[in-house]
């Protein structure tokens, strides 16, 4: 499968995983300019993907890669890494706020939701946390720091909410905005709760995306986006209707976490339960730091008064 090229100075090296439970793999992208290039996230570490990404690599021996750039810890976006670091010497580059959650593979930090009776998968996510590990930073950015590649500025930007060191990187001479997680290029990402998510800071890191005024943008997962501010401005207006919805269900006497899953997902399949309960629980996090709801309890069966 050839290299899918963005534009004069990014390609993406695809690799269609059959086992991913997702429709869309996690994007890795190449950014060259001369001899220089850096990676945006590293993909799986499985030899599938790190084997078809070192093929696309040798293909393009002229270039040297100084930089692997994660924009986040989950293991499908960092668990190849350290294999790809230890056969190009790229130096590994995380938010300050992003390395204890990728160097402490002991604690499940919301990338997947694994249901507990799937005991291969989640031992398999165990596994791929501790190749996560092994990736210790040798690069750690603040938001606002530039790393060149060639005559080419990346502009690293904080844009937390995922997680607490989520990294987007904005490719300056081409206003181009590599997204991470942030954005999907169809649906819309998952927000855990505290302490793995923050619904507030999604949002604000979606306005401080539209902001840069980026003219692509190059998600984690799934098609470019060719309207950034478009999408951003969806992605805003989605998570204020479901945050209005939930209010509504309030007042109508659906008081606890249980009871709004049911009302706002009544067709849900099983398997995504989990997932759904975190999203209901990360809006009603946000309201209750803003003091407009009072939360009793934990998870699914957490009560919910509205103020």
């Amino acid at each position: 499968m050839p290299m899918e090229e963005i534009s004069p100075h990014v390609e993406s090296l695809p690799v269609p995983l059959k086992w991913f439970p997702q429709p869309y793999p996690p994007n890795v992208y190449l950014v060259h300019d001369g001899r220089d290039g850096a990676l945006v996230d590293s993909g799986f570490s499985d030899d599938e993907s790190y084997s078809t990404r070192m093929a696309f690599l040798r293909e393009r021996p002229e270039i040297a890669l100084r930089y692997i750039i994660l924009t986040h810890h989950h293991y499908d976006h960092s668990s190849g890494a350290h294999r790809l670091r230890e056969a190009t010497g790229a130096r590994v580059v995380v938010h300050r706020a992003e390395e204890r959650l990728l160097l402490s593979p002991e604690i499940e930090t919301g990338d997947f939701e694994i249901p507990e009776d799937q005991k291969e998968a989640r031992e398999q996510a165990k596994k791929w946390r501790e190749e996560a590990a092994k990736a210790v930073p040798d690069v750690r950015v603040e938001d606002g720091d530039a790393l060149q590649v060639g005559g080419l500025t990346l502009r690293c930007v904080h844009a937390p909410g995922h997680t607490a060191g989520h990294l987007c990187v904005l490719l300056e001479e081409e206003r181009l905005l590599f997204a991470g997680d942030n954005v999907l290029g169809v649906g819309t990402a998952a927000i855990a709760p505290p302490p793995h998510g923050d619904m507030a800071e999604y949002v604000r890191s979606l306005r401080k995306m539209q902001a840069l005024e980026s003219e692509l943008l190059a998600p984690g997962h799934g098609p470019m986006v060719k309207d950034p501010h478009r999408k951003l401005q969806e992605l805003i207006d989605h998570r204020a209707q479901r945050e209005e919805q939930i209010l509504s269900l309030l007042a109508k006497g659906k008081g606890d976490v249980k009871s709004l899953v049911r009302a706002i997902y009544p067709e849900l399949d099983k398997r995504l339960l989990q997932m759904a309960t975190g999203q209901v629980l990360s809006h009603l996090h946000k309201l209750a730091a803003e003091g407009r709801v009072r939360l009793e309890g934990k998870g699914p069966e957490t009560r919910v008064e509205p103020l």
